[in-house]
């Protein structure tokens, strides 16, 4: 029987991490986000050795902000000025549940998955509840977890993400 402390992030993470330089603007991550349908984009530098380098995340949320501020010369600031940063991350070898605990304990909702220094992809809060509705015999193992029982908001986000997924199958 599974449970969310030998299920692997690997499995659930998105390989595919869409960047974008941190001189770019507010603008271009905005373009990223909107032809990939995704929520977020990891900005990266060169580091001395020419190599690429995960240094921050704008995600939606940062954009609603910036765009509340009423500025609209702000959306051609570079995205390094206004990242979230440091990048928080996990090892390829955590499990769902230190993602979990991670997100809580940060009060985010999107991990980057390293494998040592180089970035090999990024899981959602949306990714794990993917990973719980596909692997139900994880939900006792929930349950039962005190952790996650003291924190509220994750069964919270947990039943809007549920029923959205829901009302989308045909």
């Amino acid at each position: 029987m599974s449970s969310i402390e030998t299920l692997s992030v690997s499995s659930f993470m998105t390989r595919d991490v869409k960047t974008e330089k941190e001189d770019q603007n507010v603008l271009t991550a905005c373009r990223i986000m909107h032809e990939n349908n995704i929520g977020s984009v990891i900005i990266v530098k060169k580091d001395d050795k020419n190599n690429i380098k995960p240094v921050g995340i704008i995600t939606e949320r940062d954009v609603v902000r910036l765009l509340g501020s009423l500025n609209p010369s702000l959306l051609q600031t570079p995205l390094r000025d206004i990242m979230s940063k440091p990048l928080i991350n996990v090892s390829i070898n955590s499990s769902v549940r230190d993602a979990i605990q991670t997100m809580q304990q940060k009060n985010i909702r999107r991990l980057v998955i390293s494998d040592g220094e180089r970035m090999i992809g990024i899981i959602t809060a949306k990714d794990v509840f993917r990973a719980i509705m596909n692997n139900q015999d994880l939900i006792p193992s929930l349950l039962g977890d005190k952790l996650l029982i003291e924190d509220k908001t994750i069964y919270d986000q947990f039943g809007q993400d549920w029923f959205s997924d829901i009302l989308q199958k045909p």
